[in-house]
């Protein structure tokens, strides 16, 4: 009984996650992958928690310096400008693939200029300068133009592992790094 008690709620907090990424996903612009240099295959869950909390504090370094990249501080002084920002860390529940990293997708968005070409290649030069000097960052980066109607895609795709497999990764969602200016979420 406790079995499908448990399964019952996991698939209601997936449905409620799938629900608040597609509502979010009609503000983002960008869709960015980043791959660690965190191995995956073979690891001790102790380990993995060691290391998603590396992946996470890198993160946070991106998330702070891209927001001033994008903004100045305009962010600090008025929440409308706060970039979307919603990153999954993937790749927790990989213990079998030897060439496997954790990689991190982010959907990007409220940036304040107009998704163009040349606007996601300068996005990803920043963005790979930025990463590759975290702890845990590399050089592989890309950044993608979300067009209307793919952004709904990206989102379901970057809560994939919540759907995966028996166990499902629930909390692939990283809502430690994860910032919503409040105006978009009263829409």
């Amino acid at each position: 009984m406790k079995a499908i008690h448990t399964a019952q709620h996991k698939a209601a907090y997936i449905a409620a996650q799938h629900d608040y990424l597609q509502r979010v996903a009609q503000h983002c612009d960008y869709a960015i992958t980043l791959q660690t240099s965190l191995r995956t295959a073979g690891i001790k869950a102790r380990t993995m928690e060691g290391r998603l909390y590396k992946a996470q504090g890198s993160l946070r370094q991106l998330r702070n310096k891209l927001n001033r990249l994008l903004t100045g501080n305009g962010y600090k002084r008025n929440n409308r400008y706060l970039p979307v920002f919603v990153a999954a860390i993937e790749g927790t529940t990989n213990d079998y693939d030897l060439n496997r990293t954790l990689h991190i997708h982010i959907a990007l968005g409220n940036t304040g200029h107009t998704a163009t070409e040349e606007t996601r290649r300068l996005l990803e030069d920043g963005i790979r300068q930025i990463w590759a000097a975290t702890d845990v960052g590399t050089a592989d980066v890309k950044v993608d133009r979300l067009t209307k109607g793919t952004e709904n895609r990206w989102m379901g795709y970057i809560g994939k592992e919540a759907h995966t497999g028996s166990t499902g990764n629930t909390g692939v969602i990283d809502y430690s790094n994860t910032q919503i200016p409040a105006h978009l979420l009263q829409d």
